[in-house]
């Protein structure tokens, strides 16, 4: 028993511990409520901001195509580059990509592109006037990557089917017995990939975010 006790009986009896109690739960709630109101305050100015605008999706175009905006709004869906490849490659995007469904794609996992000396899909959108795929725009549409722990050559087992297969020299070579990309060189057509034989496919092929816009033809003879 200390000399003074904290609240003698009288004032338990006059209430003064329980106000005591009380001012202290009160001050408690204050900063709770404090702090919520923080939050609501924070989440009002993040409201504020307009969302981002989605980014455009990235889509493996056949070789020569203009940037993104301006492929899915300018490509009429003619077909032209479709019936043109020979080996049947060029395909319809599908309907989850919005906007560019049924604009003209490739996919190297079903059938790869094979890079055509004349390249005859760039020759038919020319014809048709369109021009999404430009003759003097680079023809690389995307970059294949060797995916190792998939790769049978990197895992020891004897395997060269993608150098084999790289119809673009200097993009692909075996070192030490296992493939290595020259992503400068590589076009990304997916030969590699359509033709590996791992279990779990070893070649992921990227395709080019960022893509050049349209140029400004010069007039011919015709037409000046």
């Amino acid at each position: 028993m200390t000399d003074k006790e904290p609240f003698s009986r009288r004032e338990l009896l006059g209430g003064r511990l329980f106000g005591s109690i009380a001012k202290h739960l009160a001050g408690a709630i204050e900063q709770r409520l404090d702090a919520v109101e923080q939050s609501v305050r924070e989440f009002t100015a993040e409201s504020a901001v307009p969302p981002e605008v989605p980014p455009m999706p990235v889509l493996h175009r056949p070789p020569g195509a203009v940037d993104e905006i301006t492929f899915t709004a300018l490509c009429t869906r003619c077909d032209a580059c479709l019936k043109a490849c020979p080996v049947g490659a060029i395909v319809h995007a599908d309907a989850i990509f919005g906007k560019a469904a049924g604009t003209p794609v490739i996919e190297p996992k079903r059938k790869a592109c094979v890079m055509c000396d004349d390249l005859p899909c760039v020759s038919a959108c020319v014809a048709e006037g369109v021009r999404v795929l430009h003759p003097s725009l680079p023809v690389k549409m995307a970059t294949a990557r060797i995916i190792k722990p998939s790769c049978l050559a990197y895992r020891g087992t004897a395997c060269d089917e993608c150098v084999k297969a790289c119809p673009v020299d200097g993009a692909i070579e075996l070192r030490g017995g296992v493939p290595v990309i020259h992503e400068n060189t590589c076009t990304g057509c997916g030969l590699c990939q359509q033709v590996c034989p791992a279990p779990r496919n070893a070649i992921a092929v990227v395709p080019v975010g960022k893509r050049p816009p349209m140029p400004v033809d010069e007039p011919t003879e015709d037409e000046t």
